[in-house]
């Protein structure tokens, strides 16, 4: 396990730059009565950093914040503009960068950032094309197999069964399942088929989380995590032998240098 900023700078220099290095963001938002503000960057974090004691990789220290417009009516909210969430990551991957780094994995926490993340993957490319920049947008992504197997209520995806059951495994002592009453009232996302509002968060999640926490359990989160840890340790080690990303860049990078005189397929 690698923490960048445990390294001396001279321990940096001596570092394999093969090694990936990783960002973990989450957010500080509400999560239901019972959950920590710290939820989603409490459990990315952890995921992140035991990972890489199963595979080589240098983690960065977490950026906690997130966007969370959408919680900003509950106690403990604290949410960041896009523009500056965007702009902080561009900044850290190019100084990664700059340090000789060329692979950089970002663990998303927060389902809200999902949007950013993926403009983050354009606005690399269109700002270094030698970057080789890997996400996971979709926190839960590695285990969707073990949630669908392991999970007893219909709705789950914040402050859930499932997020319940994995913060009662990782910090058991943050929990207070006694301040959950009942299972969670549930609104209207949108009025109209077929189209998105800037209120389909808010008119849904009345209550801040979904489905029955009360169905969630330690063992559940001990499966969950122990998975997840070792799903993240892959992408660590899939990432650090991956060619692809770089050999389209390089391909990439040369037609572009070379302008549009002409067109044809890349290969």
């Amino acid at each position: 396990m690698v923490k960048w900023e445990d390294l001396t700078s001279k321990d940096l220099a001596d570092m394999d730059r093969s090694i990936p290095v990783v960002i973990p963001i989450g957010s500080i938002e509400v999560h239901g009565p019972h959950l920590p503000l710290g939820t989603d960057i409490l459990s990315i974090y952890w995921i992140a950093v035991k990972a890489s004691e199963l595979e080589d990789a240098i983690i960065l220290p977490p950026i906690a914040y997130g966007y969370a417009p959408e919680s900003k009516h509950f106690p403990g909210t604290i949410s960041i503009s896009a523009d500056t969430i965007l702009s902080l990551l561009r900044e850290v991957c190019m100084e990664v960068y700059r340090n000789g780094f060329r692979k950089i994995v970002v663990l998303n926490g927060h389902g809200g950032n999902t949007r950013i993340l993926r403009l983050l993957s354009r606005d690399i490319l269109d700002k270094c094309m030698d970057i080789c920049l890997y996400i996971v947008v979709d926190p839960w992504s590695p285990i969707r197999k073990e949630i669908e197997e392991l999970r007893e209520t219909e709705l789950i995806g914040h402050a859930c069964e499932i997020e319940t059951s994995i913060i009662l495994y990782i910090a058991p002592q943050l929990v207070k399942l006694d301040y959950v009453e009942r299972e969670a009232r549930i609104g209207v996302s949108t009025p109209i088929q077929n189209v998105e509002t800037n209120v389909d968060w808010v008119g849904y999640a009345l209550e801040a989380y979904l489905g029955d926490p009360r169905r969630a359990s330690r063992d559940k989160g001990e499966i969950l995590v122990e998975q997840w840890i070792k799903r993240i340790a892959g992408i660590y080690r899939m990432v650090r032998e991956d060619r692809f990303v770089q050999d389209v860049l390089e391909k990439y990078r040369r037609r572009v240098s070379e302008g549009y005189s002409t067109w044809s397929p890349l290969e």
